[in-house]
Parts: C-alpha cells; structure tokens; sequence
C-alpha cells in the first residue's frame, strides 16, 4: 500500500528513508551468517531481495531437506525476519519456486517440472517485453512453454530481436537443468575447517577456550595427515541475532603447534562480542602451505621455530604493519631492489641475494645526493668532488658498473655508471653518473634522450 494508506490505518507508524547501501550490507552481513549451513552463499546480484545457498551434500547435516529449510525458517523469524524459501536442483528453479511457491522442496528434475508448470512466465525472470509478448500469445504459464518445441518458440517471436529469443531459451534450460547458472561464493571456501555446535548459546569466555582447544586439536590431527602447517587461520563465531564475528591470525611460518596457535588466538578472543551468545563456532585454515615431518633433536629448526612464534606474537599484540622486514625485489635499480614487507609476507622472487649485489654497499641514503664532479675525462672517473659543501679528493676508483634503464617501471630513468671510490681521509663512497653524454646523431643507438648533460650523484658508503 502507500504511506498515506498505511498511515491511515497506523498514525504512530515510524517510517525511515530507505538507503540502499545499508541494505545491501545488511543482506551481506545475513549472507556471511548463513555460512552456517553451506559455505557456498552469495548475494544475489540479480535480485536486492534474494541470497543463494549450495546446499548440495549439506543437508544431511541437519536432517534433510525439509528439516534444513524448517531451521533456517525458525532462526530468521527468531530474529525478525520473514523470509521466503525454497529448494530445488537449480538456482532458476529454487528462485522461482521461492519467489511464487515458497516452501516447495523439490529434489528431482520430475518434480521441478511439476511444481514450476503452473506458475506464471514472470518466474523466468525475463524482461517485461517478452514477458508482455508471451501473455499476447496466450503463453501465460511456464508448463505452455515446457510443451513447445524450440523451433516452434522461436517462430513465435519471428520479427523481434533476436536477443529476447536468445534469452528466453536460455532461461528455460537453467530452470529445466540443462544449463549451469554457477555463482560466486561470498568467502573462499576453506579447503580445512572444523566446527562446534552447541546445544545452548555460549556467552563465556572460559567456554570459548574450551572449544578453540577441541578444534584446534581435530584441525592439527587432519593437517598432520597431509603434512600441511597453518599460514592464515581464522575462528568464525555465529550469533543466535544473525551476528557473525571474526578472529584471522596469521603466522610467519607453515605451524602445526597447538599451543602456539591456540595462544595467538587467545590475544584476540577479547575482541568478540558474544552479544546473546554463540550457537556456533567454526575454525578454518585460510592458508595452508607444506610442512613435512622434522628430525627430532635439529637444534637449528627450533631456533627459527622460536624466531618466527616471536613474530608471531609481536604481530598478534602490535598489528601486522608493525613488523616489517626487508627482503629482495628482481630490479637491478639499488633504490628497488629491496623492499620493506610485512613479516607473514611470502617470498617476492629472489630466494638469494644476486651475486652483483655483494659488491654493493650496505648503507644507502634514502635518496641519491647531488654532487659536483671533476673528471679527467667525461666517461671517467672522478678525481674530485663537492658534497655537502666539503670537497674531497679521490686516491682510489673501480668501475664503472653499468645499470640500464628500466623503461617499464619509470620512463624517466637514465642509464646509471656507478664507481665505487676511496677518498684521501679513507672514506669510501658508492658514486654514480646518471645519463649518457651526447653523442652524434649517426652514432646513437639508444632510445634514451642524451642531449641533456649527466649528473652525478652519492648513493651510498662502504663500511
């Protein structure tokens, strides 16, 4: 009815403006909360009003079909929400039966048939022009299109466009079953989960702990079996209000220990907010990574075991932005070839330093200096240099080593001569002449611009 209408029959009626936005997190929000009973959900992205669970090989869990939809029904209602729900081999059909026929169950594509005959053309979810087209034509259910033939369909919408041809057809074979509709799920499915369900909604802590430790123990037990070690874990508590909460944890390497694991996630258990209480519980390995059995005694192993449940701790309590640590890059650019990355990070590529690299200094300035540069001859070395308003004269000088351009990163980069050189006082700087000198027309090979002078630069210094 209109407002005015229903203000008639409710003066004290509360109305709010309706915001898209805040439904479609809501819906997402009761989408992740469904997880419960399959992890295939997703959101409709073709209906504001629906949510799509694979529930194949699931209801069993809950005691078939009719059982699983009599429990999703009662715990929606429980909090407030009336839905509409349905069954049945497809989405094309459990949409259509959920929409015009809610309640039906149906398990066999006989029984689809039988229960979308009657049902009108709109529950193909077609445009409004086919839909008028199909009523003109006297097609008004879907049972007087299961009994045409295709060709004879198809002659029907003669002298339309053929893309409405196209998409009827179409809808027909997902809601007959002879065409998939696949959907994307909410959150990645975890190839390793766990969960505890209780009888009675938990609201204390001590509890909790209690049922993380079970899991965690299943969870091991399984992974020990396909020698796997835990990256990313994440403890997922379903509220009896609908209300998901969240703990992920990561770890700096593949973990099979308990204790450690249980320990991390006690950090965070503060973090849930059990409102009523949870009737659920589930533990996932987000990321698994190989982790064979190792030689009991290996004094080394347990040393990089104890380093990395430190960092663990360190990232749990401080944030993952916290611990950083540096590690190699491919670029032969010095300013690239390292980066800073969190301390779960995986491997960027080079699994060892290059060995051009260890000639290179250890202490670089964060960005290259500009200096003054006197040399004997223009592709030499320098003899002498101002920086920092000191001059300094050169005794020693190696090079140079040669950095092309990488083009694809920056346009703007220019070839690089680097010199490593020693001063009179002992000083050793790490110098580079940025650019090429010009050079005649006939004789350049190049694609770098090289009528501009080079400059040199200080970049870095030898211990």
């Amino acid at each position: 009815m209109t407002l005015a209408e229903a203000r008639m029959v409710l003066p004290d009626l509360q109305v709010e403006a309706a915001t898209s936005d805040i439904d479609a997190a809501k819906r997402q929000e009761l989408a992740r909360w469904l997880v419960r009973y399959t992890p295939l959900t997703a959101c409709d992205a073709n209906d504001t009003d629906s949510i799509l669970l694979d529930v194949t090989g699931c209801t069993h869990l809950f005691g078939g079909e009719k059982a699983t939809l009599t429990d999703i029904q009662q715990r929606l209602e429980a909090v407030g929400i009336t839905p509409q729900l349905a069954l049945a081999e497809n989405r094309a059909a459990a949409w259509a039966l959920s929409h015009f026929r809610p309640g039906s169950i149906s398990v066999s594509a006989v029984e689809s048939k039988q229960l979308l005959s009657p049902l009108p053309v709109s529950a193909l979810r077609l445009d409004k022009a086919t839909e008028v087209k199909l009523v003109r034509l006297g097609l008004k259910t879907i049972g007087s299109l299961f009994s045409l033939p295709r060709s004879t369909l198809a002659q029907r919408f003669r002298g339309q466009p053929k893309k409405q041809v196209t998409a009827l057809l179409e809808r027909l074979d997902q809601i007959l079953g002879r065409s998939d509709e696949p959907f994307s799920p909410l959150v990645p499915v975890p190839s390793w989960s766990v969960r505890q369900v209780f009888s009675e909604p938990v609201m204390h802590l001590p509890m909790i702990e209690m049922a993380i430790q079970k899991l965690l123990g299943q969870l091991i037990e399984m992974l020990a079996k396909a020698q796997l070690g835990i990256r990313r874990l994440g403890l997922y508590g379903f509220r009896v209000d609908g209300g998901v909460q969240q703990i992920i944890i990561g770890t700096n390497r593949p973990s099979r220990d308990s204790k450690h694991l249980q320990r991390l996630l006690l950090e965070k258990l503060d973090q849930l907010e059990a409102e009523f209480g949870f009737d659920l519980l589930q533990l996932n390995a987000e990321e698994t990574e190989s982790l064979p059995p190792v030689q009991c005694g290996d004094i080394k192993a347990k040393q990089h075991q104890s380093v990395s449940e430190l960092l663990d701790r360190l990232t749990v309590r401080l944030g993952p932005a916290a611990i950083r640590c540096l590690q190699h890059r491919p670029s032969h650019m010095p300013e690239r070839a390292q980066a800073f990355v969190t301390a779960h990070a995986k491997s960027l590529g080079w699994d060892s330093v290059p060995a051009h690299q260890s000639l290179r200094p250890l202490r670089l300035l964060t960005r290259p200096e500009l200096i003054d540069v006197l040399a004997e001859i223009p592709e030499g070395a320098p003899r002498r240099f101002r920086w920092r308003r000191v001059e300094r004269r050169v005794v020693k000088a190696d090079g140079p080593e040669r950095i092309a351009p990488e083009w694809w990163v920056d346009e703007g980069d220019k070839t690089r001569n680097y010199y490593r050189i020693e001063t009179e006082g002992g000083t050793r700087f790490w110098l580079f002449r940025s650019g090429l000198y010009p050079l005649p027309r006939v004789q350049r090979t190049s694609m770098e611009d090289s009528s501009a002078s080079p400059t040199w630069y200080v970049h870095g210094f030898f211990a």
